[in-house]
């Protein structure tokens, strides 16, 4: 029996963990329709279903919808500890350029970041997890996840 997180995550992912920062191969081409959900963690969703007034205002998605369906490709492709970071460090600066560097800009990019930094980890069974086009390895018929 594994006593400790870093046992399990050494067993899951061998000793160095970069066994889960392999970039994949031999996925089908990413589409946002099929492989993206927009904004994780219910954002997107509870945007989607704030009143139409908010919708009127501001469109039918959250204005930095586009930062999270990019950052989503990339998490799809996955690639090294190293891609992964640098995949989070720009949806934080797109959510700013989106927003604004103001206060409120820099709060939600800093943290969006830090959430996906966190839940985004290949080790975990989330469908948004660093390297989830593995999941869809060969299934051209993808359900969208919106």
């Amino acid at each position: 029996m594994y006593k400790t997180t870093q046992e399990i995550l050494d067993k899951l992912c061998g000793r160095n963990h970069e066994d889960c920062f392999e970039p994949l191969s031999g996925l089908p081409e990413f589409d946002p329709e099929k492989h993206s959900d927009g904004c994780s963690g219910g954002m997107s969703a509870t945007y989607a279903a704030l009143p139409d007034a908010i919708h009127t205002r501001f469109g039918s998605e959250l204005p930095w919808h586009q930062c999270c369906v990019e950052h989503d490709r990339a998490y799809y492709y996955g690639g090294s500890r190293e891609q992964k970071i640098a995949a989070d460090k720009r949806l934080k600066e797109c959510v700013e350029s989106v927003v604004g560097k103001e206060l409120i800009g820099t709060l939600l990019g800093h943290a969006m970041q830090v959430a996906v930094h966190i839940g985004g980890q290949p080790y975990f069974a989330t469908p948004y997890r660093w390297g989830y086009g593995d999941d869809f390895r060969g299934n051209e018929d993808l359900p969208s996840r919106k």
